[in-house]
């Protein structure tokens, strides 16, 4: 996976230095969905993270921002079970 991972990122370069549009957030959704103890904390799902004028790929941030909200609810979920054992 952290082949895939290193291969995306290279391609993600490549494809918007020639003026294609990014894939900075499905690349996030896939390293959060592989490697979930990289933490939260390290996953930028907001427009605040990208350069001015980035393009950016349709749809890919709404869904990144849905994957975030359902693992936090689910951390949440994971930590209150453990408190209440």
């Amino acid at each position: 996976m952290l082949a895939e991972v290193i291969s995306d990122m290279n391609s993600n370069y490549e494809n918007r230095k020639h003026g294609g549009n990014s894939q900075v957030f499905s690349m996030e959704e896939k390293m959060l969905s592989a490697f979930p103890e990289i933490g939260i904390e390290n996953i930028f799902a907001s427009e605040v993270y990208l350069p001015l004028g980035q393009k950016i790929e349709s749809g890919t941030l709404e869904h990144l921002k849905s994957v975030v909200s359902e693992y936090q609810g689910e951390v949440v979920l994971e930590n209150n079970s453990r408190k209440l054992s």
